[in-house]
């Protein structure tokens, strides 16, 4: 018999913000946005017919249909996951399924794969990029690069590389007005990616008066702001992994030699108690390897500026 049942990141959202009674903790467990997790809920709401939480300006607290669809989903995914661990077994060494996040995969992992590739023709690689990272255990993916404290819940963590940020533009944006100092800003759109506050905190750590600067200007979610910069709508704020490439090859600019470290970065992540195979040894040993590479770049192109 066929069965009707919603679409897996919905349950997966729902039961999680259910869990955590906040949409904020589900989006941090499941390594998504708040947003995402508002509109994965709605859409299961829509999908039931009925709503399963009440929205407050404290947060949210579950509806008796929410409180009743919670109270049976948990134990069932508590059970396939117990059921995942229970038979899962080491895998193909000669397989290895990544999971980046997108701006990663794009601006950085991609150009480079073919590196990868060539250095090991016997492993196939699988790379999805998404906004969810997928349960470890299930055996859906086998390893994710994120971004961000590290502090990620049921995972293993290895910090890859500290993000650096700093503003870049278009050349053309500043050729006929380069500004020159952080106050000059002013002229120009500033691009916000995901939250105003980054660019607050550069602002802050340039000692530029027009802070209020960082509460104006478009918002664009994930790397896309870094894309509007290129194509001279404004100045982005971007870090040395994301923005290396763009710089080198004179797509981007880089006016200010001001970077603030926001104590967050470019980590490898995979299951809790899982180790990784021999693929995922290789894919970890190669990520290091060219990520210091950038670095490296990155810190020449600097000196030279």
């Amino acid at each position: 018999m066929r069965r009707r049942l919603p679409l897996l990141n919905q349950l997966r959202a729902f039961e999680a913000a259910a869990r955590a009674q906040s949409f904020t903790k589900a989006a941090e467990e499941l390594f998504v946005t708040h947003g995402a997790v508002s509109r994965h809920v709605r859409e299961l709401e829509e999908w039931l017919g009925t709503p399963l939480f009440v929205r407050t300006g404290r947060g949210v607290v579950l509806t008796d249909a929410g409180k009743r669809y919670a109270a049976r989903l948990t134990p069932i995914f508590d059970a396939i996951a117990e059921a995942t661990r229970d038979a899962m077994i080491e895998g193909d060494s000669s397989h290895l399924t990544v999971a980046p996040d997108g701006a990663f995969a794009s601006r950085w992992l991609v150009p480079r794969l073919g590196k990868f590739n060539t250095a090991h023709p016997d492993i196939e690689l699988d790379v999805s990029p998404g906004e969810y990272i997928s349960d470890f255990y299930s055996g859906e993916d086998d390893i994710a690069v994120r971004y961000g404290a590290g502090s990620w819940p049921e995972v293993e963590a290895e910090l890859l590389c500290e993000a650096r940020m700093f503003p870049v533009c278009a050349p053309d944006l500043i050729r006929d007005n380069p500004p020159e100092k952080p106050d000059d800003l002013k002229n120009f759109a500033l691009l916000h990616e995901n939250s105003r506050q980054w660019w607050a905190d550069w602002l802050r750590a340039a000692g530029s008066k027009n802070a209020d600067l960082a509460w104006a200007g478009p918002l664009f979610q994930n790397y896309l702001a870094i894309q509007a910069a290129e194509a001279g709508q404004g100045f982005a704020l971007a870090d040395q992994i994301i923005a290396c490439d763009a710089l080198l090859s004179g797509r981007l600019v880089r006016p200010f030699d001001i970077e603030i470290r926001e104590n967050e970065g470019y980590w490898l992540v995979w299951g809790k108690g899982l180790k990784l195979n021999a693929a995922g040894l290789a894919f970890r040993q190669w990520l290091i390897a060219e990520m210091r590479k950038t670095n490296a770049a990155y810190d020449k192109l600097k000196a030279r500026d």
